[in-house]
């Protein structure tokens, strides 16, 4: 049954800052909630930015769930576990970032609320009942936390909090609030999360010496990108430069030591989680003079520290505080299984530190198969955590860097929720935002968006991954027999197809792609011009999965024929050749043959273990995870993890080769989950070490019981 939506909140913002960068609105409300009503209340929320939603002083929820452009889907949270009887405080913090981003899109902010007590709502926006401000906390002229990302995070605390989001009685300012256009409400489709909470503890300590003169000073990329096609403040107009303030310290660790709750002046204190967890980081602090309070977080040691670097984000949360006692909650959630609170200016206290998680809530998965292999068990595990982490109000490539719902990526996690719940939610809300757009702001006509809901003013796009969601879709209407879905999606595919038509060749294969021709982080990302055969094998893949989908004889020919020219051209008797190149009219072949291209062409059904025996076993029984090792035909580059690793355990498991799919499984991921208690985006723990994709190990293993 559909889920009821507003009945009297009206969409609202601050007067006359909807279109205005960085924006941390606060808005409450007091409200009587009767005995009998009181396990019956419920908040329901929408917003253009996030929000964290608090009754009572108490954290409740963060959200919303992600929709396309001019869609804004609405939470119903049960706020029951919070309520008392009598009166009453809701708080919303909302942040309107009205900046481009690959998380949430550029659009003007808003926040539309209201409480339910029982079938009565009790107050409302758009009305007399809530009050607002701009957070006087908050630093808003900050840098971009990362490309993708919006805004970091930085506060100013001049001691103890006025009562705003908690206190019955407030008679502080407060900001004149303005009543916005009527916004496209829709449900949401996501289970919601539970915000279970981990303990960090102490696992190392040092000093921290003010005044260093590093080599260089490292600087986030969109730093140094700020102009119309990355929005945000540039770096000389942020009130702090926190990235290099925390690099202006010389950082020496005090080997066996630890300083427990306090943490001196110029000193640092490293906490560890229990494994790579996403969420708000939450703790309570205590200084008895002004100081600067620093929260740096990585998923990953870097020789022994936290580094900002190795991720190329702003993992860095700066405090400056008066003298008194603070409870702290980031506003945002962030990945990591390390954070290092650094003191600078006086004394600090700092304890109660863990992560409030913001990831699906708990799935049951019994794999025999399990049973007596601790590394298998160990990699399960952190199979379960990648998903979970990633699989929030859609599937993301990874909950840090990006949180962005990626294609392809969703091809394989799309599998994984299936088999852990049973239902196909959240591929849902994933797949039908991007129906809410019927054409995409700086993209060619006809291409869908690599990532979405997400912004692409500087007109990239991979071409390749809109081909994925043809395939994917084929697959998500197998396990979920959503026909509608599929047939909304018919414009859009035929429309894809007309787009890459203009680049098809006389020999019918695609040629010149413009814009990202990705196929993986491996050699073969180099090959990609002029005639690409892995992305013609995928083209074989889409062209086929679209046939079938919509009973058209004319693009299975079509998948027919391009197959029939890839194993005319691509093929050398040994194995598959990446590209050709045009040289004066004609193509010529370079010869080159990369391990991921070899698995393109089973994925996909231009070879198959009958058609090329010799080069199936080849790769069966010398190539893997221990290739690098052997040496093995080393003119073919090694893959990748993704998306090379992946499509080669499908391929095996696919034929049946289980023995080979659980050892290469053990090479592939045990140090990841042994590492972090994640599995990673690449085979190094060079960039994100949690991402969604990456949870598909539960796939295989499933297929073995």
């Amino acid at each position: 049954m559909k889920e009821q939506l507003f009945e009297l909140a009206k969409p609202v913002w601050l007067q006359g800052k909807t279109e205005e960068i960085h924006i941390r609105a606060q808005f409450r409300a007091v409200f009587r909630c009767e005995e009998e009503d009181v396990k019956k209340t419920v908040c329901r929320v929408a917003t253009s930015g996030i929000y964290n939603l608090f009754v009572n002083g108490r954290f409740v929820a963060y959200g919303p769930a992600r929709a396309g452009k001019n869609h804004f889907r609405m939470d119903a949270v049960s706020i029951a576990p919070f309520i008392k009887k009598g009166v009453n405080v809701i708080a919303l913090e909302v942040a309107g970032y009205y900046v481009n981003s690959y998380y949430l899109q550029c659009q003007p902010s808003f926040v539309q609320a209201e409480v339910l007590c029982g079938e009565r709502v009790v107050c409302h926006t758009g009305g007399t009942d809530f009050i607002a401000r701009i957070n006087p906390y908050a630093v808003r002229k900050v840098m971009r936390y990362s490309f993708q990302r919006p805004m970091m995070e930085a506060y100013r605390y001049g001691g103890e909090e006025d009562g705003f989001m908690c206190a019955p009685d407030y008679s502080g300012e407060v900001f004149p609030q303005e009543i916005v256009e009527d916004k496209k409400i829709i449900e949401r489709l996501a289970p919601y999360p539970e915000y279970e909470s981990v303990q960090a503890q102490p696992v190392s300590y040092g000093e921290a010496r003010p005044g260093y003169q590093p080599e260089e000073i490292w600087k986030e990329r969109a730093s140094k990108s700020m102009g119309p096609k990355l929005r945000g403040f540039p770096l000389e107009a942020c009130e702090w430069n926190v990235v290099e303030e925390v690099q202006r310290f010389q950082y020496i660790a005090s080997p066996g030591m630890l300083a427990g709750e306090a943490l001196p002046n110029h000193h640092y204190q490293i906490y560890e989680l229990p494994y790579n967890a996403t969420g708000m980081v939450d703790f309570e602090a205590e200084c008895a003079s002004e100081m600067d309070l620093y929260c740096m977080f990585d998923e990953v040691l870097s020789r022994g520290d936290v580094a900002l670097p190795r991720m190329g984000c702003v993992n860095v949360v700066k405090y400056h505080l008066a003298p008194g006692k603070y409870h702290l909650k980031f506003f945002e959630v962030y990945t990591m299984k390390y954070m290092k609170f650094i003191a600078s200016g006086s004394d600090c206290t700092v304890k109660n530190v863990r992560m409030v998680e913001y990831k699906h809530h708990p799935v049951q998965l019994s794999l025999p198969v399990l049973n007596g292999n601790e590394k298998l068990q160990k990699i399960a595990a952190a199979a379960v955590e990648s998903y979970r982490q990633n699989a929030v109000d859609l599937f993301t490539d990874c909950p840090s860097r990006e949180r962005a719902g990626w294609l392809c990526d969703s091809f394989f996690t799309g599998r994984v929720e299936k088999l852990l719940t049973g239902q196909s939610l959240i591929e849902r809300s994933f797949l039908e935002n991007f129906l809410h757009e019927e054409s995409y702001a700086f993209l060619p006509e006809g291409m869908l968006p690599m990532c979405y809901p997400s912004d692409h003013d500087d007109g990239n796009f991979i071409p390749n991954w809109a081909l994925w969601l043809v395939v994917e879709l084929e697959e998500y209407l197998a396990r979920s027999g959503d026909r509608m879905l599929v047939d909304a999606f018919k414009d859009k595919v035929y429309r894809l197809f007309q787009y890459f038509k203009s680049f098809e060749n006389c020999d019918g294969l695609l040629e010149n792609l413009e814009q990202w021709v990705f196929l993986e982080w491996s050699r073969a990302n180099d090959l990609t011009q002029d005639v690409n055969y892995p992305s013609n094998m995928l083209y074989s893949g889409a062209l086929r999965a679209a046939g079938r989908l919509y009973d058209d004889g004319v693009l299975l020919e079509r998948a027919k024929q391009v197959k029939e020219k890839i194993l005319e051209q691509s093929w050398n008797g040994a194995f598959f050749t990446d590209n050709a190149v045009r040289q004066n009219g004609a193509l010529v072949f370079p010869n080159e043959s990369t391990e991921v291209c070899q698995y393109y062409a089973f994925f996909f059904d231009i070879a198959t273990p009958k058609s090329h025996p010799k080069l199936f076993h080849t790769l069966l029984e010398e190539f893997g995870p221990e290739r690098k090792q052997t040496k093995h035909y080393p003119e073919v580059a090694f893959a990748n993890a993704f998306i090379g690793n992946y499509l080669r355990l499908d391929i095996l498991s696919r034929y049946g080769y289980h023995k080979e799919v659980l050892q290469n499984i053990e090479g592939y991921f045990y140090y990841m989950a042994e590492k972090t208690g994640t599995l990673w985006e690449h085979d190094g723990d060079y960039a994100s070490c949690d991402h969604g994709f990456a949870s598909h190990v539960l796939y295989w293993l499933n297929k073995m019981c």
